[in-house]
């Protein structure tokens, strides 16, 4: 028996020597995938893996297609983000980026729930609930600044500003508060500056117009590092020329931010 027991643990040790390398040769390739474009094959290699980095990868994926506009079902996506992301909390409960990929795929299933089942299941709140925690443990990273801020305006353009107050607190003002706090601490990322400049944009297109521009500047002058910042910043570069038609930069606008693209 013990003869047998150490066969079987030198075996083990022999497969996770060679399975340790190609696990993270995978992974890698996964990332690579996503970063060029290939959201789908990096979803299906990253789900193959089943590790708590891969499944946050995975998440990640999904929820930039939910946000591109690259699925039929925006909710049905952004619910399956979520629960990838979730399996990553509880695996690695100490990776801040499967806590911060697990927030951003509530806000998106948040976002595109309908305003019956948001209101069922409390997404707003849970949503914030978890968005506020990301806040305390890692109050250096700007996502989560962003994600406030995103809840706060979401919260407004969905349901008012009146209800908005009323029944989640939620305002305008703080909003924009916690997107500039994001923005000048991450300057250069292309996604925040995408997502903040077309929901103010959403909100009160003449309001906001000086503010988008100087956003729509500084993009302009950012080299993008991947697929998703190229594609956000095409989408952006566009969307100056439409300032002279209000109609048609409002409907270009709930197009790109609704994933309608």
């Amino acid at each position: 028996i013990t003869l047998m027991k150490r066969l079987i643990f030198i075996s083990a040790t022999i497969a996770l020597m060679w399975a340790s390398p190609t696990m993270g040769s995978s992974l890698e390739k996964a990332r690579s995938l996503y970063k060029s474009g290939a959201y789908d094959a990096a979803i299906t290699l990253a789900r193959d893996i089943e590790t708590a980095e891969a499944l946050t990868l995975a998440a990640e994926t999904m929820s930039t297609k939910v946000m591109l506009g690259f699925v039929d079902n925006h909710n049905k996506s952004a619910i399956q983000a979520r629960k990838w992301a979730e399996q990553a909390v509880k695996l690695t409960p100490q990776s801040q980026e499967a806590h911060i990929q697990y927030a951003l795929a509530f806000g998106f299933e948040t976002r595109t729930s309908s305003p019956f089942r948001a209101w069922r299941k409390k997404l707003p709140e849970k949503t914030y609930a978890v968005i506020d925690d990301i806040r305390t443990a890692y109050p250096e990273d700007p996502r989560g600044d962003a994600l406030l801020g995103a809840w706060h305006l979401g919260i407004i353009r969905k349901a008012g500003h009146k209800n908005g107050k009323k029944w989640y607190n939620a305002s305008e003002d703080a909003g924009i508060e916690f997107y500039e706090t994001a923005m000048q601490a991450a300057p250069n990322d292309i996604v925040l500056a995408g997502n903040y400049v077309l929901i103010i944009l959403a909100l009160d297109a003449e309001k906001h117009q000086e503010r988008a521009n100087d956003i729509l500047a500084t993009v302009s002058e950012l080299t993008p590092q991947n697929a998703v910042e190229i594609e956000i910043k095409n989408r952006l570069s566009n969307l100056q020329d439409k300032f002279s038609d209000p109609q048609d930069l409002e409907e270009t606008v709930r197009l790109l931010l609704d994933g309608d693209y």
